[in-house]
């Protein structure tokens, strides 16, 4: 019976994962710098993130699914290697998710649009599980990554949501209807902001 990883079998699978986060990171890095150049568009990308999910967070993704941390348990897992793209605009999210899935060897294998169907609790964002293929170890092997694309300000709310649900040991009884309201004022900010800036030609 196939048991729990240890961190070094870990460390030994994301060393994978990063290779195929690398290739991603440097495509977006291209587009990006493309659209820094370009005369004729104004360039979405207002900020790059990404990391590697640490052993204890996988581990403890599995425990709350009731898995023993298998590593097919983590291969199931699409973001162990995950990139965030920031836009200052809501309708910058979606020039950026096309200009991705124009790039050569990159397989969309799943797409889900929080920003058009947000969570209960007011959390949206755009999120890609892509696939690319990496050479690795004398063999090419498909990996995943996620990449989440939203605004300035779904990430603010999404920061400050995740700060106060999971490093709060008592958060306060009225923080999910508390969160739902500024969620739904900064989908309102995010909508105006494309018209002041379409009315200003910003």
């Amino acid at each position: 019976m196939e048991e729990k990883l240890t961190k070094d079998e870990y460390d030994k699978y994301t060393a994978l994962c990063e290779c195929g986060m690398r290739i991603v990171l440097a495509r977006i890095e291209n587009l990006r710098q493309e659209a820094e150049i370009a005369t004729t568009s104004r360039n979405p990308y207002a900020g790059i993130q990404h990391r590697i999910k640490t052993y204890e967070s996988a581990m403890n993704k599995c425990a709350d699914r009731g898995l023993p941390g298998r590593l097919k348990d983590i291969r199931a897992m699409h973001d162990i290697a995950g990139i965030r793209i920031i836009t200052l605009y809501k309708d910058d999210v979606y020039r950026v998710r096309d200009a991705l899935v124009r790039q050569p060897s990159i397989e969309i294998l799943e797409e889900r649009d929080y920003i058009e169907n947000p969570k209960d609790n007011g959390y949206r964002s755009l999120h890609l599980i892509i696939s690319v293929h990496v050479y690795f170890c004398e063999t090419t092997k498909s990996v995943p990554v996620e990449i989440q694309i939203r605004t300035k300000a779904m990430d603010l709310w999404a920061s400050v949501e995740h700060n106060c649900k999971y490093k709060n040991d008592a958060p306060s009884k009225d923080a999910p209807a508390m969160f739902a309201k500024i969620a739904q004022i900064l989908e309102e900010f995010d909508e105006n902001a494309i018209r002041l800036r379409d009315d200003s030609a910003c």
